[in-house]
């Protein structure tokens, strides 16, 4: 995961900081002395159209992925060719037990959307959602003092769609960079990649009406065994001390209101 180095000297662009025909772009963004005006300078060269109101990471991960953009117009287009065929698939999906494992694959992104919408109206804050990220959205607050990387100041939230089993794994692939975290063959989280684990489960028709969110923080999943990844399962018990509504706005009033109590001790000193 790339992070922002805040302590970093910011380097403003300059024309000598273009990247030569030898030298890849995106190596080029990740420098950490280089500024977000930089970065949205080779975005720019690159014809690469997007948000100003990203961050430098999410910024940079937009530049590796070379940032292919459509436009609404043609967004709208393909999703009403595709809804139809979608929906007839689901109802049958629905109505099918032998498919039910597959309705959760097909709904994941969906089930993000809708668990951000219940985790704002849970908590009463703002968490926006964010792609290519290990967590699915973010709390930030008291902007501009606050500081992206220091988790004081931050809520990042992971959102799973589960039926079922609370399973945990993610579905990075087996690699060496994932070494550390894939003894069990199921590759595992790192403890410092999010601060809350949100469990969205839809209705016994998979409905959103009837659907319910359970929070966890993420220090209730730390792997005794190996403390710097999270379990890839979790676990009857653990289940049963998260999986209700009371302890839901237990966890959300732990993670979500100590941001106030900072911003507040943050404005005193500022003022």
């Amino acid at each position: 995961m790339i992070e922002d180095n805040p302590n970093a000297a910011s380097t403003p662009y300059s024309p000598s900081m273009n990247p030569s025909p030898t030298v890849d772009p995106v190596t080029d963004a990740k420098n950490p002395k280089l500024s977000k005006q930089a970065i949205a300078q080779l975005l720019t060269e690159k014809q690469i159209k997007y948000n100003k109101s990203l961050t430098k990471t999410e910024m940079i991960h937009l530049l590796e992925g070379g940032g292919e953009y459509v436009s609404k117009e043609e967004a709208e287009k393909s999703a009403e060719e595709w809804m139809p065929i979608i929906r007839e698939w689901l109802i049958s999906a629905i109505m099918d037990p032998e498919q039910h494992r597959d309705i959760g694959k097909v709904l994941a992104q969906a089930a993000e959307i809708v668990g951000v919408k219940q985790l704002n109206e849970l908590s009463g804050k703002e968490n926006r959602l964010v792609v290519g990220m290990p967590y699915d959205c973010i709390c930030e607050k008291n902007k501009p003092y606050s500081d992206e990387d220091n988790p004081v100041h931050r809520v990042r939230t992971q959102i799973k769609f589960r039926m079922g089993d609370w399973h945990f794994e993610t579905t990075r692939r087996n690699s060496q960079k994932n070494a550390e975290t894939n003894s069990t063959g199921h590759v595992a989280y790192r403890k410092d990649e999010f601060d809350l684990l949100a469990i969205f489960t839809p209705s016994k028709t998979f409905g959103i009406t009837g659907s319910k969110l359970r929070c966890i923080p993420v220090n209730a999943l730390v792997d005794p065994e190996k403390p710097h990844q999270l379990v890839t399962h979790i676990k009857a018990n653990l289940r049963a001390t998260y999986d209700n509504e009371e302890k839901t706005k237990e966890v959300i009033q732990q993670v979500y209101y100590p941001l106030d109590d900072v911003c507040v001790a943050e404005n005193t000193i500022l003022s």
